[in-house]
C-alpha cells in the first residue's frame, strides 16, 4: 500500500505542475482504488460571500477553491469519482428566484442529489488569538463514517504536514448547517488559521495547497 501511495504522489505532482484545474480523465488513465463513495467537494463560500479575512486582507473563498480544485484532480487521477459543488468564484444558485434563500440550502440539496456521496467541505479558520494554528476537522453526527473519515484526514495532515498539531476533531452542531443536516458521511476540513500570520502565508502558497490537498486525499484513501 505504501508503494501505491508513492505512485499516487508522483502522479499528483506531475498532474499539478502547471497548477490545479478541472481535468477530464478517461477510465484508462485512472488508478482504481475501489472507493464506494463519490466524493463531493464543497469549496466554502464564493461570490459575494468571501468567508473569513486573513491577516493581510486575503479572502478565504479563493484559498478554499484552490485546495478544492487540487483535491478534485488528485481524486480523479486515482480513479475516485468526485464532484465539485463550485468550480469558480460563485455562490450556488440555479436561478434568480433562488437567490432569496441561502446558498447553503442549495449546497445541501446538491450533496443529497449525488448517489453514495461523501462530503468533504474545505474551509479556513479564524480566531482572535493570532497564535492559534493548525488543521481541525468537524464531522457530522448523522453517519458513523463521518468520524472515521475526519480522523483519517487529520491523522494524514499531521503525518505529512503538521506533526506538532495537537488538535482533535469535533462533532458539528447546528452552527454547521450542512454537516448538521447531512445524512451522508460529511466532514468540514478547517485547513488552518488565516488569523495566524505565518499560517496565512502558507495557505496562500500553491505548493502548500497541493501538499494539503494530497494529505486530504491520503486521509480519504485511509492510507495513513
Amino acid at each position: 500500500m505504501k508503494k501505491l501511495l508513492l505512485v499516487i504522489f508522483v502522479l499528483c505532482l506531475v498532474l499539478t505542475q502547471s497548477g490545479c484545474k478541472r481535468v477530464n480523465f478517461t477510465q484508462g488513465q485512472a488508478i482504481t482504488t475501489g472507493s464506494r463513495y463519490t466524493v463531493v467537494i464543497d469549496a466554502g463560500h464564493g461570490g459575494k460571500d468571501c468567508g473569513t479575512i486573513g491577516a493581510d486582507g486575503t479572502e478565504e473563498k479563493g484559498i478554499n477553491l484552490s485546495i478544492a480544485l487540487c483535491l478534485y484532480d488528485f481524486l480523479m487521477v486515482c480513479g475516485i469519482d468526485a464532484r465539485l459543488v463550485r468550480s469558480d468564484d460563485s455562490e450556488l444558485y440555479y436561478s434568480e428566484k433562488e437567490k432569496s434563500r441561502s446558498d447553503l440550502y442549495n449546497r445541501l440539496d446538491f450533496v443529497n442529489s449525488v448517489k453514495n456521496a461523501a462530503l468533504i467541505s474545505i474551509h479556513q479558520n479564524h480566531f482572535e488569538d493570532e497564535k492559534e494554528w493548525g488543521c481541525q476537522v468537524w464531522y457530522s453526527k448523522n453517519n458513523p463514517e463521518s468520524k472515521v473519515i475526519a480522523d483519517n484526514i487529520l491523522g494524514s495532515v499531521k503525518h505529512f504536514l503538521q506533526p506538532e498539531n495537537e488538535r482533535v476533531n469535533k462533532v458539528s452542531d447546528s452552527n454547521y448547517y450542512i454537516l448538521y443536516n447531512a445524512r451522508v458521511p460529511s466532514v468540514m476540513v478547517e485547513c488552518g488559521f488565516m488569523s495566524n500570520i505565518n499560517e496565512n502565508k502558507l495557505l496562500q502558497n500553491t505548493d502548500y495547497q497541493k501538499k494539503f490537498a494530497f494529505a486530504v486525499l491520503a486521509g480519504i484513501c485511509g492510507e495513513v
